[in-house]
């Protein structure tokens, strides 16, 4: 039996759910024509696992439970809420509404042929909408900046998820998530924009990726073609090369003056002088932006799900 013990430890169980007992199944499917197996076979079979069993648990339950025990082995919390109803929901939505596949289980969209696209009836073949990134775009809407570096908490914490994906955001124009969606795809072209501005003055641009993603956003929802933008570019994963050209003009002609005053401030300026820019992650940094946003261009902070007076309001 020794030697049975040696061979299973050297499996390195982690115990989690059912894991214990199919492991020990398949141990013994593997095993079944061992002599030591058969000569301890009353041992064995004097072995116990406990166990709890609970009946009449939803999904959200039985998600909060998982989440809470899984711990040895852990899995990502966002894979674990895969098969929530409103995951479920926004793949439907999607589907629905751009012909686009939404991601709920990390490289599922790689597993699926064209075949079984079109029975989707997914359209849109070259790209899926990502749950991870999506989350970043509501947060990032929300002006949630400083929630992109707990992403773990905002799967873990049923507060902070439930108000991440709340239901109003299946009510949201499913073109204005996918423009906001898309931002994250010239970023890097948008910084290097700004910085050719002035190479002295705009240092900073690339340590601000988060707040210039959160700002080009509100530069495209409060944008008076809006929906003109939305019919042209909100439809399809392609980033068009006026979409582009949209967006450089944003980060030049409007975010760049927003990040230039907000570095002047005099709240921020021993941090700017000793390079510490961290801030550049706050949500205040983004509340200062948006406040000067308003005063410059009349923009209010448009939140996907959420009307523009509400929001402002709030």
């Amino acid at each position: 039996m020794n030697v049975l013990c040696a061979e299973f430890n050297r499996t390195k169980i982690s115990f989690n759910g059912a894991q214990t007992v199919t492991t020990l199944a398949g141990f013994l499917e593997k095993n079944h024509d061992n002599p030591k197996l058969k000569d301890r076979k009353e041992v064995l079979s004097s072995i116990r696992v406990l166990c709890k069993v609970i009946t009449n648990a939803d999904q959200n339950f039985v998600t909060r439970v998982t989440i809470n025990n899984n711990r040895q082995n852990p899995v990502e919390p966002w894979n674990l809420h895969a098969n929530d109803q409103m995951q479920l929901e926004l793949q439907g939505k999607f589907r629905a509404d751009l012909g686009i596949y939404y991601e709920r289980q990390e490289n599922a969209f790689d597993q699926l042929g064209p075949d079984e696209l079109e029975e989707y009836g997914i359209t849109e073949d070259s790209r899926a909408i990502q749950m991870l990134k999506l989350t970043q775009t509501f947060l990032l809407t929300d002006g949630f900046i400083s929630r992109l570096a707990e992403m773990r908490k905002v799967f873990e914490d049923e507060r902070v998820y439930a108000q991440t994906f709340r239901p109003a955001r299946l009510k949201a124009d499913s073109r204005q998530i996918l423009l906001c969606y898309k931002v994250q795809f010239h970023l890097r072209r948008c910084a290097e924009e700004i910085q050719q501005k002035g190479q002295s003055k705009y240092w900073f641009i690339s340590r601000s990726r988060q707040l210039l993603w959160a700002l080009l956003c509100q530069g495209i929802l409060n944008h008076d073609k809006l929906e003109d933008l939305a019919e042209r570019h909100g439809k399809s994963m392609t980033v068009a090369v006026d979409y582009k050209e949209t967006l450089i003009w944003l980060a030049t002609a409007r975010v760049r003056l927003l990040l230039a005053e907000l570095m002047a401030d005099k709240e921020y300026q021993e941090k700017v002088a000793a390079e510490n820019l961290s801030f550049l992650r706050t949500d205040k940094a983004f509340e200062k932006c948006m406040e000067l946003a308003y005063k410059k261009w009349h923009w209010v902070h448009k939140k996907l799900g959420i009307t523009a007076a509400v929001a402002h309001a709030a």
